[in-house]
């Protein structure tokens, strides 16, 4: 991973669409209703504004190989948390524990605490112990579609 880049998402329609395509195919279980275009919207948006939405790309010698996003609200049904939220952590299948999720987690921590934020959240089916070793507590566990999902918690200092 010596040229691993985590970059801003880059106004570049092909890699969009890939992203899109990826994230879409990746969440269809959880999230079937989801389009390409939702995604491509908030790439739109998150290059429009300086703010919320954050979203982050992992590049490795020119090739994509992973996202992630930090946004105000992340379609968890009765969440009660103020967020933002920490959403799609994506890492392609060959490229996973080489470090880029750490690195695309990290870099979202960081530009939370550049923004000001006090508190961020994400949701995770099978990822709470990784999230832990990041700093992430767990706060509850609540059914999303026909599974359960931990709800956790990192506090920016």
């Amino acid at each position: 991973l010596m040229s691993l880049q985590i970059i801003d998402m880059p106004d570049d329609s092909g890699l969009q669409k890939m992203v899109a395509s990826t994230c879409v195919a990746y969440w269809e279980r959880d999230f079937p209703l989801d389009t390409d275009q939702w995604y491509l919207n908030l790439y739109a948006e998150s290059l429009a504004t300086p703010g919320l939405p954050v979203v982050l790309v992992a590049i490795d010698d020119g090739e994509f190989v992973g996202t992630a996003s930090l946004i105000a609200d992340d379609e968890l049904p009765d969440a009660s948390e103020p967020g933002p939220w920490v959403a799609a952590v994506f890492v392609t299948e060959s490229q996973r524990g080489r470090g880029v999720g750490t690195a695309l987690v990290s870099a979202l921590q960081q530009r939370g605490t550049d923004l000001g934020l006090r508190e961020m959240y994400l949701y995770t089916e099978n990822g709470v112990p990784w999230y832990q070793s990041m700093g992430w507590h767990e706060q509850r566990v609540t059914p999303l579609g026909d599974h359960d999902v931990t709800v956790m918690s990192y506090q920016l200092t």
